[in-house]
């Protein structure tokens, strides 16, 4: 359909109606999973998850006692891995994978209220440890999704890179983690932060792009008042 079309589909409002109704019927009757040998193996609790998976020999592994509600799992591509671990909850945004070979992990007892996890271009890996907390629009990107080139050399000078999250990491809303980032444990990032480097455990940081602003630090989920 060319762009011509599609606007004079736009200025007829009758046509309108009856594209937009036969987008709906489509979108009703498209399979969620399409591809070979696609696994998901659920040990845990998913309300209103929705798939959308083009590929094969994908493995989806959710754990004992976890439990997913209102997200979306994206997956473009072949051999993609996602593993939820036990005791975790996932309230809200998407897990996207594209290309090939890539895998997301999140360790035991995290806790996301929600977020966007993307995973782009072949072998790469986003992991978050155990007992992690991430508040609200919190949004991880091992890619650029477009390319970048240098003038002289011809040659693309964005590549991806991994990002890690060591294990009882405090992500505050609204924060960007991307390319690269490494947050060791025990650590905090600030709402509103955007990461792109190795932050030291037990540590506070925060800010475009985030820096440390206090070590030697731990915290705790619970509200203490001493």
């Amino acid at each position: 359909m060319n762009a011509n079309f599609k606007e004079y589909i736009r200025n007829n409002w009758l046509l309108f109606i009856a594209a937009k109704r036969l987008q709906r019927i489509k979108q009703k009757w498209k399979l969620p999973i399409l591809g070979k040998n696609n696994k998901i193996i659920n040990k845990g609790v998913l309300l209103n998850v929705k798939y959308d998976i083009v590929g094969n020999n994908n493995l989806i592994e959710i754990g004992e006692r976890a439990v997913l509600s209102d997200m979306k799992i994206f997956i473009r591509g072949n051999n993609h891995k996602l593993t939820i671990k036990e005791d975790c909850r996932y309230k809200g945004g998407i897990v996207w994978f594209e290309d090939n070979n890539c895998q997301i992990t999140i360790g035991r007892n995290t806790g996301i209220v929600s977020a966007h996890l993307a995973v782009t271009e072949p072998n790469r890996k986003i992991t978050i440890g155990e007992d992690c907390m991430f508040s609200t629009n919190i949004e991880f990107r091992t890619g650029d999704s477009h390319s970048i080139i240098d003038m002289e050399t011809k040659k693309r000078i964005n590549a991806s890179q991994d990002i890690t999250v060591e294990d009882h990491v405090w992500i505050g809303a609204n924060s960007i983690i991307l390319k690269g980032a490494h947050i060791e444990n025990n650590s905090i990032i600030g709402t509103n932060s955007l990461v792109t480097k190795r932050i030291p455990s037990h540590s506070i940081a925060a800010g475009i792009p985030a820096k440390v602003i206090k070590n030697n630090i731990d915290w705790l989920r619970e509200r203490t008042y001493e």
